[in-house]
């Protein structure tokens, strides 16, 4: 910001909502706002969108998004691309959506250019695939620390770059050091300063193609027709599958797990540790390997609830369960909800080197946790009563770190954003 008096009207807006005292800096950001102060118009959204419950301050937030776009804030234009995925409060074009992240990189900013760099590592011709590792160079030094973390792995496997072991390490002591999941540095190799030796050039090509046709899902293996019980092997690349958990694992918390009273607390069924992708926390890319799992599903994405991140540690657990949500905690569709949970998405993050399968008793089945595949099931019948046979559980792991991700799918739209 340009003006020193609007900016240290937006620092006490700030000041505010950090001190809960979220009436009074909505009020100053609203002033700001209404000077055309983009940065004043994104907050005011954010918070806006982050407290609704409805489609009053969701239609405010995404207006005022809009204005800021249109002032040519990039922050503003990725969170609607972001939003237009999961179809709620913005009305997806795959044209619209392409321009918005394009625009984005040309910006620079970080979140843009490293969901880029994931996508074209997978999805991107030869040349893009190579550039890819200057756009996660350039997204670091910008700010994006899950960058930071997918740089310091692909130097340290030379995949889609020379391999750089020494930089490598620098880079995932770093990386670790806030929370990252990666790899321990391997003190063979020494260490190197972890910045560029020379600045990086994301490039000016940002074609990314047929993005809807890159995001379909594989048919998957039947495994029991009772529950639609299915698994697709090689959903997700090594490399997406470790953006999602650089994404939420530092800020992991104990799971909590919901009993027949609908009384939230932490007890011996569900061992784990989670962290809940809000609509604030979610990126482009995210939301569209969240597309890509509810493609494998059948099922819109905005019938989903928040993508859930899990982390399983030796002896950790899910013990048998079924995924069905007491009375208190849902909305039957004949009252106008989105209704009990239809069905699940489980997708693996890694594999661990032994143990956390998930097993279905009642039919006779185990699925290994292999790194990049989903199982997915039904919790209802067709006539809307619990399936038996669900049953199942997150078996004990016994060596290595278990990471999954979980969607659970309502029977009707359930995402406000």
């Amino acid at each position: 910001m340009s003006e020193s008096p609007a900016l240290a009207e937006l620092q006490q807006a700030r000041a505010l909502l950090q001190a809960n005292q979220i009436d009074a800096g909505i009020e100053r950001l609203t002033v700001l706002a209404n000077q055309k102060i983009p940065e004043a118009m994104f907050e005011l959204a954010s918070v806006l969108l982050m407290l609704a419950t409805g489609t009053d301050k969701i239609t405010a937030g995404m207006r005022l998004l809009r204005d800021a776009e249109h002032l040519g804030f990039a922050p503003a234009t990725y969170r609607l691309a972001t939003a237009s995925l999961i179809e709620s409060a913005e009305a997806l074009d795959w044209v619209q959506l392409t321009s918005r992240w394009q625009s984005c990189c040309r910006q620079g900013h970080a979140l843009a250019l490293c969901d880029a760099a994931v996508y074209f590592g997978r999805f991107g011709t030869p040349e893009q695939q190579a550039r890819s590792n200057a756009m996660l160079e350039v997204a670091a030094m910008n700010g994006s620390l899950v960058a930071m973390a997918l740089l310091g792995e692909r130097l340290a496997e030379g995949r889609l770059c020379k391999a750089d072991p020494a930089r490598a390490n620098s880079i995932r002591k770093l990386a670790a050091e806030v929370g990252m999941p990666v790899n321990a540095p391997d003190p063979a190799h020494g260490f190197a300063n972890p910045e560029p030796t020379a600045p990086a050039d994301a490039g000016n090509d940002w074609d990314f193609g047929d993005i809807q046709q890159a995001m379909l899902a594989t048919e998957g293996d039947c495994l029991d027709m009772s529950i639609t019980l299915h698994r697709h092997a090689g959903l997700l690349s090594d490399e997406e599958c470790l953006y999602i958990q650089c994404l939420g694992g530092p800020d992991l918390g104990p799971s909590i797990s919901v009993d027949s009273q609908g009384g939230r607390h932490q007890n011996e069924i569900r061992t784990s540790w989670d962290f809940v992708f809000l609509p604030e926390h979610e990126q482009l890319y995210l939301n569209l390997l969240q597309r890509r799992m509810a493609r494998a599903a059948g099922l819109p994405i905005n019938q989903a609830e928040p993508l859930i991140l899990l982390r399983y540690l030796p002896g950790q657990e899910y013990k048998l369960h079924r995924d069905f949500l007491p009375p208190s905690l849902f909305i039957p569709v004949s009252a106008g909800g989105s209704g009990q949970r239809l069905r699940t998405v489980v997708t693996y993050l890694n594999t661990p080197d032994a143990g956390g399968e998930t097993a279905f008793p009642l039919l006779n089945v185990e699925i290994p946790a292999i790194q990049g595949q989903i199982s997915r099931f039904d919790n209802l019948l067709p006539d809307g009563q619990i399936t038996r046979t669900s049953l199942h559980a997150g078996l004990p792991v016994k060596q290595g770190v278990k990471w999954i991700c979980t969607l659970w799918f309502r029977e009707r739209a359930h995402r406000l954003l």
